[in-house]
């Protein structure tokens, strides 16, 4: 069995965007309730080096600067079109477990005769037409496999854009695309345990993988 995570890209803004098309192409922070730290940014705003959680006031200049807008963030809106999205992916799957409101994970058993990019890519054309988020979409052979596939999508890393499924990618590409990756980026993996993994000369999820699993 297999698992594939949908993830809603820079969920908050997305939304704000769905009803407000003008905000397509800017820079757009979505700040916390009291409109102190930015809880979500545009690619744009991500661009210019822009942390999440980031204090508005720190960025000021910077948004003097690139014309950033800051909105104030609006949990109603956004927790309704979460459910709407859920609720659609809940059709590519009858298995699914919602994970975050803008994640959640599909669990691919029976879906071995499809070819999982081409379904991944049907997923993502769906939910941007019937609900107006962009999406993307990992496969792998467990969640937490699933859920590097979709930072791999992305990231858009070695050409892939939207849709990954680690399970179609030759050893060569695999080893490759994992030595590009920050172990950082494995589910769980903390700033603390990065620390301890570094100072075993641990640094990639590549080095990760081939280590070994009784030191670690």
């Amino acid at each position: 069995m297999s698992f594939a995570l949908i993830d809603g890209n820079n969920f908050y803004v997305s939304c704000e965007r769905v009803f407000n098309p003008k905000l397509e192409g800017r820079p757009v922070v979505v700040l916390s309730n009291n409109d102190g730290c930015a809880v979500a940014r545009s690619a744009e705003v991500k661009a210019l080096g822009v942390k999440m959680g980031a204090p508005w006031f720190k960025l000021r200049d910077l948004a003097k600067r690139h014309d950033i807008l800051a909105l104030s963030s609006n949990y109603t809106l956004y927790a309704s079109m979460s459910d709407r999205m859920m609720n659609m992916l809940a059709e590519f799957s009858p298995h699914q477990e919602i994970y975050s409101i803008d994640e959640c994970f599909l669990g691919m058993e029976g879906f071995e005769k499809y070819n999982l990019m081409d379904y991944g890519r049907r997923i993502r054309l769906q939910v941007r037409q019937w609900i107006g988020i962009p999406v993307c979409v990992g496969f792998g052979a467990t969640k937490t496999l699933a859920k590097l596939a979709n930072h791999c999508a992305k990231k858009g890393y070695a050409g892939i854009e939207g849709v990954c499924d680690l399970g179609a990618l030759r050893e060569v590409e695999i080893n490759t695309l994992l030595g590009r990756i920050d172990v950082g980026e494995v589910w769980g993996v903390g700033r603390r345990i990065i620390e301890r993994l570094e100072k075993m000369g641990i640094r990639t999820v590549r080095d990760l993988r081939d280590s070994d699993p009784a030191l670690m």
